[in-house]
């Protein structure tokens, strides 16, 4: 049967609207589209002095100043980005083998600003005394951020090796290693469970001075995390360090005794141990007279230990519970 013109003008209709969307759909496929908004090259965070500071969101040129931060920062995946690192006995052989490309630019103490700019860093990492702090000015003019990480106690050592794992581009591994420090933390801390401490001390010296050390430093925290007892948390006082009081110490009387050097090891240590000897003073407390004086391994505790915490913690609980329950 013929078709009507009405049936015939439809199906031309039809004919064209089909073509239309083949060509629409055509055109979309082949025309750019619209990309997600690509990652932001840069990130605003406040560091440990309350500064807001801008930095790569995945720095490519990095200088760290303290061990500790680049200890936790080859541990977050980022070794390979690391160009310069500060001088030091404390680093792990993990460590010295992963930058041992990355140049050395001062102790801790005296970071050489001229080697630092030299490398052209996009990163300069160093930890809160005033040794860094006192840069930010020099590094700033030149375009370089300065982020200040300080590292007082087991959370802010685990959060920081979280954010250098987003720095690195390798979160996932970063967040892998802190779990796994807090597991090994959590194991060592059973052997203090059901446990008194013994009342104890932390020595810090060095070539000028002695401090007692109370449960705000990172060594007296892990005292704190094994049951205290730590005497410099009753002094007067505030902060991580207070100065040390013989007269204090010697109405405490601590059965334990814990020395950190800070400085060359080989002078510092039988120069504390000759002066508790013969001091007087000393000669009466507990902890000197019954042989419980136990200076401290430097790798793990002239600097914070970061990824070695566990091993830090595991050092001292051997000390102030030398046998299992």
């Amino acid at each position: 049967m013929a078709l009507s013109f009405l049936e015939v003008f439809m199906r031309k209709i039809g004919i064209i609207a089909a073509f239309l969307c083949l060509a629409a759909a055509a055109v979309f496929l082949l025309w750019p589209q619209e990309q997600a908004s690509p990652e932001q090259k840069e990130r605003t965070v406040t560091d440990s002095t309350g500064r807001t500071v801008t930095l790569p969101s995945h720095p490519q040129r990095v200088v760290i100043l303290n061990p500790s931060n680049l200890d936790l920062y080859v541990a977050a995946g980022g070794a390979d980005n690391i160009v310069g690192k500060p001088t030091s006995q404390v680093l792990s052989e993990t460590v010295k083998e992963k930058t041992a490309a990355a140049e050395e630019v001062g102790i801790i103490h005296q970071p050489d600003i001229e080697k630092i700019l030299a490398l052209q860093p996009d990163l300069v990492i160093g930890t809160n005394v005033p040794f860094h702090t006192g840069l930010v000015e020099t590094l700033g003019n030149a375009g370089v951020p300065l982020y200040i990480q300080a590292l007082d106690d087991v959370p802010s050592l685990l959060s920081t090796l979280d954010f250098y794992g987003k720095l690195t581009g390798h979160e996932e591994d970063a967040r892998a290693q802190a779990a796994v420090i807090q597991e090994k933390l959590d194991v060592v801390k059973t052997r203090a469970e059901g446990r008194t401490p013994p009342k104890n001390l932390l020595v810090f010296g060095s070539p000028d001075s002695f401090n007692m050390g109370t449960s705000k430093c990172f060594t007296g925290g892990l005292i704190d995390m094994l049951g205290g007892g730590n005497i410099a948390d009753r002094a007067e006082g505030d902060g991580g360090y207070l100065p040390l009081s013989m007269e204090f110490v010697a109405r405490e009387n601590p059965a334990v005794i814990f020395i950190v050097v800070h400085g060359p090891a080989e002078t510092l240590e039988p120069k504390m141990r000759r002066d508790l000897q013969e001091s007087e003073a000393w000669a009466d407390v507990d902890a000197v007279k019954n042989g419980r004086v136990y200076v401290l391994p430097y790798e793990l505790f002239a600097v914070n230990p970061g990824v070695r915490a566990a091993d830090a913690l595991q050092t001292i609980a051997d000390i102030m519970y030398p046998t299992p329950q």
